[in-house]
């Protein structure tokens, strides 16, 4: 293993955290649009509302890779879920407003897909790294970082 996949894959640094965000993210963005396009496709639903389904459908997986791969957190659930899943509601309203959007533009609804992965990912990433899993003082968390 190079020494830079090694700090990417087991360093404490943002850029290491970045690269395992989008490892995780990439990983829940295929699971989003998979279960998406089950949930059109094949169940009938319409894609605003199977867009919402379906990123609520990936949240579980993702907040345990998160805390446990991505930001190394070792603060207490009660502190970091109800910010996790604050964040990720209001995600959730923003890719179902996204996927409104794209239907009300008569655009193919995996256009919403795409945009939703696209964008939505740099927010959450600075939500979870300076709220929901921020280091703290009383030596729970991660390693204190820029």
């Amino acid at each position: 293993m190079t020494p830079l996949l090694r700090e990417a894959l087991a360093g404490d640094s943002m850029p290491a955290r970045a690269f395992r965000f989008a490892m995780v993210g990439g990983v829940s963005g295929v699971a989003y649009a998979f279960f998406t396009w089950l949930l059109v496709d094949k169940a009938g639903f319409s894609p605003s509302l199977a867009s919402a389904l379906a990123y609520a459908m990936v949240i579980p997986v993702n907040f345990g890779l998160q805390k446990a791969f991505t930001f190394r957190s070792t603060n207490p659930l009660r502190e970091e879920t109800p910010r996790y899943l604050l964040v990720h509601g209001a995600n959730i309203l923003c890719a179902y407003l996204a996927m409104a959007a794209t239907q009300r533009l008569d655009l193919d609804y995996r256009v919403g897909i795409v945009l939703t992965i696209a964008i939505v990912p740099i927010v959450i990433f600075l939500l979870m790294h300076h709220w929901v899993f921020r280091a703290t003082g009383g030596g729970g968390g991660r390693t204190k970082q820029s």
